[in-house]
């Protein structure tokens, strides 16, 4: 088997953990935002007078209805699961997998770019290069066997 391979199936679970993580703390912060007041919750509001990204991050969402976020939460949640599969199928040396992994990375990449133009991070450069090598070296792979076919 291909180590490469199994690299890029250990960060598709890392991202897929990522982003399930991503849609259940959303589900629970404004889940249940009839019982709990998530803004005056004393957790919550410890972790934002701490962290100024979390603050920002919490500022935003508190934009969006309950219900929109909780839509946010289930893409994420979704999203996640595709990671998993595309690990799953990966790991396994599966045709699908790698054309679903390049799919994904080149959708991706649009969204990355325009998030450059307008507020250039090292954080989105690192996951473009990520995403633009993963992706190439699958179609490298994929172009072998269909050589081999």
């Amino acid at each position: 088997m291909n180590k490469n391979l199994k690299v890029i199936a250990c960060l598709k679970v890392l991202r897929g953990t990522l982003a399930i993580a991503v849609g259940v703390t959303l589900y629970i912060i404004f889940g249940y935002s009839e019982v709990l007041n998530w803004q005056e919750h004393s957790f919550i509001g410890s972790i934002a007078q701490k962290d100024p990204f979390f603050q920002i991050f919490i500022d935003w969402l508190a934009k969006f209805p309950n219900e929109q976020v909780l839509y946010i939460a289930l893409f994420a949640f979704g999203i996640g699961l595709i990671r998993y599969i595309e690990a799953i199928g990966v790991w396994f040396d599966k045709t699908w997998a790698q054309w679903l992994v390049v799919i994904t990375a080149f959708i991706y990449i649009p969204f990355e770019i325009n998030e450059l133009i307008h507020q250039f991070t090292w954080t989105i450069t690192i996951i473009m290069a990520i995403n633009f090598v993963v992706a190439f070296y699958l179609l490298y792979l994929l172009k072998q066997k269909i050589k081999r076919i």
